[in-house]
């Protein structure tokens, strides 16, 4: 069962506090709406509340207004026998009122327009005065409106460790069994955030498939790409601190899978877009692969030989493992192999197929933490993983945590376990770690 949240937790506040503020006004207007509002403008972040109020505060008076008019219209010239005449004008009245609030860029402001107008016109008494009953109306909704905002807003004061960097490895560690990141954590995520937290993804993915998993999440900080090949910047979409190969490197390692007739994936960087080239698909994987990202709006697949002159970011290639095996001792051969990564490892999906991934020396997630602890002139670096590819990051944090559904080979990491990651346990130790005020050493 899913636990009792913040957001629960200060609605069931906020409409307690209406039914106070109803008894402390000596039992004057009507809690009901005050509750309501109070319900409909608890939002998960408090920037969303305000906004919400604006737009409710707005819709409460136009539809408070419409109310008004009508009551005194029906006052004046609808008989009292005849409801059905009545229900059809507040019925048809309802058109305009969305449309108006549509109109002037307000769409959020048509529900509460139209439960204020409702609660005037159907609700109201016939021996009551219209003016006091839908002034009565609107305060009602405005003290609901105005007590979530502030019950919302409300934090307790907390010291937050803003000089901590919260590095966190994406598949099996910040996202669920099901590759997503849970609504539980894109809030907390964002909340700690805004209140200057410093967090950032490690991850061996490049942008265009990773982009789609984090919309909506926002960060202070670069993420770390390509197994530290390049850090990206997700508010500007821009690429930074990339470690390139030099032009002649990266021919010298593509000879190797052409002298053997296979292809690779070569990466570049061109005007902030990632290019892909590759020569021909040999196999069924790498097929899956270029169909599955050949439409991506982030970068462009080029089926050609990569330009003399252009420096490459990373090479890969996928086979099955007799293929990969030789073609990495033939690149581990060469003069230039002091100056690059190379990296293997089992492609998770496909039983039999190894992955093959090159990349510059400079290249590595411990680095990137290395340049960002001096750009942001970190204290502290809190570091989390699953896959025996995140020892060194694991290894060049100060606190280093492995998730509770981590891959076999993480037993002799310097580690504290946490629970799985379909228990939001990188984020929730995330949240224990910024709101604390201080460390104990490794």
């Amino acid at each position: 069962m899913p636990k009792i949240g913040m957001r629960i937790l200060k609605t069931f506040i906020a409409v307690y506090l209406c039914f106070l503020i109803y008894l402390l006004r000596g039992e004057q207007g009507s809690p009901f709406y005050s509750a309501i509002a109070a319900i409909l403008c608890m939002q998960p972040y408090v920037s969303n509340s305000f906004k919400v109020a604006m737009n409710r505060t707005l819709g409460t008076f136009i539809g408070g207004a419409m109310g008004l008019v009508l009551l005194i219209f029906e006052r004046q010239f609808i008989p009292v026998n005849m409801p059905a005449l009545q229900y059809l004008i507040v019925s048809l009245s309802v058109i305009p009122l969305i449309y108006f609030t549509v109109s002037i860029k307000k769409p959020t402001a048509s529900y509460i327009t139209c439960v204020v107008f409702l609660s005037i016109t159907v609700t109201h008494g016939a021996d009551v005065n219209p003016l006091i009953f839908t002034i009565d109306r609107i305060m009602d909704t405005l003290i609901g409106i105005f007590v979530s905002l502030g019950v919302n807003a409300f934090r307790l004061p907390r010291r937050k460790n803003q000089k901590t960097l919260f590095v966190t490895n994406l598949d099996g560690s910040l996202l669920n069994s099901q590759g997503e990141i849970s609504s539980y954590s894109r809030i907390k995520l964002n909340t700690m955030t805004k209140q200057g937290a410093l967090i950032t993804i490690a991850t061996t993915r490049s942008v265009e498939t990773l982009l789609p998993l984090l919309d909506g999440v926002e960060m202070n900080v670069p993420i770390i790409i390509m197994n530290g090949a390049a850090q990206y910047d997700l508010k500007k979409r821009t690429y930074l601190a990339c470690k390139k190969m030099k032009a002649n490197t990266a021919r010298q390692i593509i000879d190797v899978f052409e002298k053997r007739d296979l292809n690779c994936f070569t990466h570049t960087i061109i005007n902030d877009v990632l290019h892909v080239y590759y020569t021909r698909l040999i196999n069924p994987v790498e097929e899956k692969i270029y169909h599955s990202k050949k439409r991506l709006p982030e970068q462009s697949y080029v089926c050609g030989v990569v330009p003399n002159d252009q420096s490459v970011l990373s090479i890969m290639a996928v086979d099955l493992l007799d293929t990969i095996r030789p073609v990495k001792d033939a690149i581990m051969s060469l003069a230039i192999a002091p100056a690059i990564n190379v990296e293997t490892y089992p492609d998770d999906e496909h039983a039999g197929y190894y992955f093959i991934e090159i990349t510059s020396r400079g290249a590595s997630v411990k680095n990137a933490i290395v340049d960002m602890k001096a750009q942001y002139a970190i204290d502290k670096v809190v570091a989390f993983g699953n896959d025996i590819r995140n020892s060194a990051m694991l290894a060049a944090a100060d606190f280093s945590y492995l998730v509770g559904n981590a891959a076999d080979g993480l037993e002799k990491m310097d580690g504290t376990s946490i629970g799985s990651n379909d228990s939001d346990a990188v984020v929730k130790t995330i949240i224990r770690h910024f709101y604390v005020k201080s460390f104990e050493p490794k």
